[in-house]
């Protein structure tokens, strides 16, 4: 009888498992990312006003009013490139498309499920089929933690699924590229030809729309691409906060569950963070280490290792002393682990300095990812481990500033370094000749050297105290144009373009 009652459960757990297999993607695309973005560009703008970022933004304010034109995704599809996949047109203002950018990041699901992953530890640093295991062997073969660690040999699996054995050419081609593409999150963020919304696409099409150039990006407009710039900006600030996610450093494609992932929603990071990201000295926590004048994907290395040293993931749980190993087969991360952690309970404690304790794990004698045997029994002698959903938002009040604050830092990276030289000379029957120059300052734009100065094609407009009136640019340069002046008006040079508006200084006529 009790022989029947454990095969009919074991059923039950195999089928439930089944039935919870989801998208590996990190937070979520539908709350969490857009949420994490909105509350960095609004993190981003407090530093500007308080004049944080020094010389690279004198005379400039940021413009969130104007709507871009853009295309984004009409429904989530599942399984089309970007290239393949129905798009619709859409119109937001600046953090709206940033906003975007971090669900769009996520489509299509299928494909972008195994792109989103940076191992900091181990090589190969994307996502790996979890085929070949990791076998321990007996605990006294190593003389001490050290010597465990030197001795892993063990690489993970690179196998094609397009050869079998032997590499014999399958028939029938299967999908690598999009089930095994061999892309880490960095080099998927920032450079890869199949990201039509990376780094440099964002800077390409943001270049293409201040010059004006619509032949850079087939039938997009000038609206549109804006608008193409500032998505991609947004879904790299979906892959930097993916960073902040324990799964997503440590090879972990959580296939069945995650718990701190599936918890942590919109509600859920407004509570942890307030208003505090609108104060410009906010910062994370201070054991995450803040570097300046450092190259973004390098900055998001760091994030992920940070990541990674300080939090598991519900299937890479490791104790050198417990000799407990990760539920997923894979190698074991030398932190966090177990025995290093503050016990109380059956719950395992790591101590951040300006959050106190954080729960990390759990002993629940449960053997699977989504916890089946959840009690408050300790002490087991086979015990099991497990990162538990009440968890979620004390591990949230780590890691969500740690993702706002460095999605922060890709804005301020990203929006060019302007300023406008603006004179004025008297001309025939008491006009005034207009001479000026839109300038992109290159010296404080490292991001931007890659692809060159931008030369501004556009309108701007002349600002003669409360009047304006229109004027024109061509290559950066102010076309000629004379107006009427008289003593006492105060006139400017202004342009509105790309969420910036950057203006000269005032000359009063005498």
């Amino acid at each position: 009888m009790h022989s029947n009652r454990r095969t009919i459960l074991a059923m039950v757990i195999m089928v439930q498992a089944l039935l919870s297999v989801q998208i590996a993607h990190a937070w979520d695309c539908v709350e969490a990312h857009p949420t994490i973005n909105l509350l960095a560009f609004e993190h981003f703008v407090a530093k500007f006003k308080a004049g944080h970022y020094g010389d690279k933004f004198i005379n400039t304010t940021i413009d969130n009013q104007v709507n871009f034109q853009g295309l984004t995704f009409g429904k989530a599809p599942k399984f089309e490139s970007g290239a393949n996949a129905k798009l619709v047109n859409a119109a937001h203002n600046f953090s709206g498309w940033l906003a975007r950018g971090g669900y769009d990041a996520d489509m299509p699901e299928i494909n972008m499920g195994f792109r989103h992953f940076y191992d900091p530890v181990y090589e190969p640093h994307y996502l790996t089929w979890q085929n070949r295991s990791f076998i321990p062997r007996k605990k006294s073969s190593f003389a001490s933690e050290e010597a465990f660690f030197a001795s892993l040999q063990y690489r993970a699996d690179d196998w094609n699924p397009n050869f079998e054995f032997g590499l014999k050419d399958r028939k029938i081609k299967l999908q690598p590229k999009i089930f095994r593409p061999q892309i880490d999150a960095v080099t998927w963020a920032f450079e890869h030809e199949e990201n039509d919304h990376n780094w440099l696409q964002a800077k390409l099409a943001y270049k293409a729309a201040m010059e004006n150039n619509t032949a850079a990006f087939g039938k997009l407009n000038r609206s549109q691409m804006f608008g193409k710039a500032f998505r991609a900006v947004g879904e790299t600030m979906h892959l930097m906060a993916d960073m902040a996610q324990p799964a997503h450093t440590r090879a972990d494609s959580h296939s069945l569950f995650e718990p701190i992932e599936m918890n942590v929603k919109e509600k859920m990071i407004r509570k942890i963070m307030g208003d505090r990201h609108k104060n410009p000295d906010f910062k994370p926590v201070p054991e995450f280490e803040i570097a300046s004048d450092i190259e973004l994907p390098e900055l998001m290395k760091n994030l992920a290792a940070f990541t990674n040293r300080h939090f598991f993931s519900n299937d890479t749980i490791f104790d050198y002393e417990k000799w407990h190993f990760p539920r997923n087969k894979k190698r074991p991360y030398p932190s966090p682990q177990l025995s290093k952690l503050k016990h109380e309970a059956g719950i395992f404690y790591a101590w951040f300095e300006t959050v106190g304790w954080v729960p990390m794990a759990k002993e629940t004698g449960s053997p699977f990812a989504k916890v089946i045997n959840d009690n408050d029994k300790y002490g087991r002698k086979n015990p099991h481990f497990n990162v538990m959903p009440n968890m979620a938002e004390g591990q949230a009040k780590v890691l969500v500033p740690l993702a706002i604050f460095n999605c922060a830092e890709v804005i301020k990276a990203f929006l060019p370094s302007m300023s406008v030289k603006f004179d004025l000379a008297p001309g025939a029957n008491g006009k005034y000749r207009a001479s000026g120059e839109l300038l992109h300052n290159a010296d404080y734009d490292n991001e931007w050297r890659d692809i060159g100065a931008i030369r501004f094609n556009g309108p701007g407009f002349i600002q003669i105290n409360k009047n304006y009136v229109k004027c024109e640019f061509r290559d950066g340069q102010l076309l000629p144009i004379e107006f009427e002046l008289k003593s006492g008006d105060k006139v400017a040079l202004v342009v509105r373009a790309g969420g910036l508006i950057t203006a000269s200084r005032k000359i009063s006529i005498p």
